[in-house]
């Protein structure tokens, strides 16, 4: 049986087509407004959390059970943990908030497209971070805060607790700008490897763009 391996390789339309020009204006224009909706994201979600916190501690000075029925300590110290967690929350969007750097335009194009490219990494990995951080961040601190309340009160306080604040970190990660991340992504050089049959063997194809 006979075989031969054949190479295909393709450029992408973006990297070929593209002038440094146009290629800087698009990445400055990218970049500017995802750093626009980072910073709104993280001070719409920072209001949020701050919220949540002036609330469950109004409400436990109060002494006032949220659902309408008797402040107990179940209440009480339901109300605790929740403001603990919203406190941590607010503290992470302060310490850690998602920023985008934009670089600078000069009057060198192409020199501004190898900054923009370097930029466009940057805040691809700074959104993939805060992405998995927030997640997952706030899915252990959730854990956390209902294993407390499970053994301090009950499992059926505990597992309420996780039920109605677990969706709140999903929403945060899922609202993030994660623009950046996919532009990345869709940049990153693709291999595809096949291989096709006929009357005299065979062929294995590698192809590539970037």
């Amino acid at each position: 049986m006979l075989a031969s391996l054949v190479f295909v390789f393709a450029t992408s339309g973006i990297a070929s087509a593209e002038t440094c020009e146009q290629e800087a204006a698009e990445l400055h224009e990218h970049l500017e407004r995802e750093s626009v909706r980072a910073s709104r994201w993280t001070t719409i979600w920072a209001i949020l959390f701050g919220a949540a916190v002036v609330g469950q501690v109004t409400l436990l000075v109060a002494e006032v059970n949220p659902t309408g029925g008797e402040f107990d300590q179940d209440t009480k110290e339901t109300l605790i943990v929740g403001a603990s967690k919203a406190t941590l929350a607010v503290g992470s969007k302060v310490i850690l908030p998602l920023r985008i750097p934009v670089p600078s335009r000069t009057a060198d194009a192409c020199a501004d497209v190898k900054a923009l490219r370097l930029a466009l990494t940057d805040a691809a990995k700074r959104e993939k971070r805060s992405f998995w951080l927030t997640h997952l961040g706030g899915t252990a601190i959730n854990i956390a805060g209902a294993t407390i309340l499970t053994i301090r009160r009950s499992l059926k306080v505990g597992a309420i607790s996780f039920a109605v604040s677990y969706p709140i970190g999903p929403a945060s990660a899922y609202t993030q700008p994660r623009r950046s991340w996919k532009l990345y992504r869709e940049k990153q050089p693709q291999w595809v490897v096949g291989a096709t049959a006929t009357d005299d063997g065979g062929q294995l194809w590698i192809g590539g763009q970037w």
